[in-house]
């Protein structure tokens, strides 16, 4: 009997403090990659042993991350004072080359193009954004916004199109890749800064910082989709691959809002508590779980996304911003 009534504690204590959505986390595997504003560094995180196992020094000032589709090169923008890319062999942990982007200072966002070769970044400082061949370390094209303020890009899933929010103009410029010319100047509420696509490039999300505003616009006809109001600094908006789901994390409400993408609502608000300051995300392949940089904690939480439950948490260096998967394991 003494037993039974052990074994059924020890069920007990499973099943509310290691709920099953919870315990499964332990399956996750790859690497984290994410860049430390205040150290200069990036850490590359093992998902396996939830440990850092490498800091590597980037250039001065790095801001965003992006991470090529094989999981293998990470590229790092040095907004401030770097005026440079950093790549990075993720496997290795080893840093490969330094991209001086000196003429066109202040880059921030970063996303790959659909060759994976190449990188679309926006510099602020020169109200332009930089198409860089991350192979040959070359600027193949340079495509002025003819606004103020370039600061993140958004790119559709033919990369045809480059999309910028422009913080000081209150607009949105799309790009033509190939001709290199701005096509339309598309208006926002004001100090745009979040911002993403969805795949047919027909639906564009931006998130405003003075209003506190989300908005999703038709690119087809121009009209307002949907918008949320109710944000403080709603800093990014991504969504899913399979478009099923978009989170905005909003940095001075310390909150991630979880929206359903089809029906356009609200599923979850998560509150995360006093100075966690939401940054970066991204998902992991399984579409299912994030990871969001806190840059107030100093730490990565990871979000299963259906139940809005933070499943457990990663360490970082001094200021944690953007943030890269990869589903390589470190050597």
């Amino acid at each position: 009997m003494k037993i039974l009534n052990y074994l059924v504690y020890i069920f007990l204590f499973g099943y509310f403090f290691c709920p099953p959505s919870i315990a499964g986390d332990k399956s996750l595997s790859g690497t984290i990659v994410v860049v430390n504003k205040n150290d200069d560094t990036v850490n590359f995180i093992d998902l396996k042993s939830r440990k850092i196992k490498f800091t590597r020094t980037t250039g001065k000032g790095p801001h965003e991350l992006a991470m090529s589709a094989d999981g293998r090169l990470a590229v790092v923008t040095d907004y401030i004072g770097g005026n440079s890319l950093t790549v990075f062999d993720v496997q290795q942990a080893r840093k490969i080359k330094t991209i001086d982007l000196s003429k066109y200072p202040r880059p921030h966002g970063v996303l790959f193009l659909k060759d994976q070769r190449r990188v679309a970044v926006s510099s602020e400082g020169s109200d332009s954004v930089v198409i860089v061949d991350i192979t040959s370390g070359q600027i193949v094209k340079v495509i002025g916004t003819k606004q103020k303020g370039s600061h993140m890009v958004a790119l559709p899933e033919s990369s045809e199109r480059i999309y910028t929010t422009n913080m000081d103009s209150n607009t949105v410029s799309e790009l033509d890749v190939q001709s290199g010319t701005l096509l339309r100047k598309i208006s926002t509420p004001d100090v745009p800064e979040a911002i993403t696509i969805n795949k047919a490039g027909t639906e564009l999300w931006v998130g405003s910082n003075e209003d506190g505003l989300v908005s999703v616009f038709n690119l087809i006809n121009g009209g307002l989709i949907k918008q949320w109001r109710g944000f403080s600094f709603p800093y990014r908006v991504l969504l899913t691959r399979d478009e099923q789901f978009a989170v905005i994390p909003d940095y001075k409400n310390n909150t991630l809002d979880i929206i359903d993408v089809k029906n356009k609502k609200k599923l979850h608000q998560i509150d995360f508590g006093w100075r966690t300051i939401p940054n970066g995300v991204v998902y992991h392949p399984d579409d299912r779980t994030l990871f969001m940089s806190s840059y107030g904690k100093d730490k990565i939480i990871v979000i299963d996304i259906p139940s809005g439950e933070t499943l457990f948490e990663l360490p970082t260096g001094d200021g944690p911003d953007g943030i890269g998967y990869s589903s390589l394991v470190l050597q």
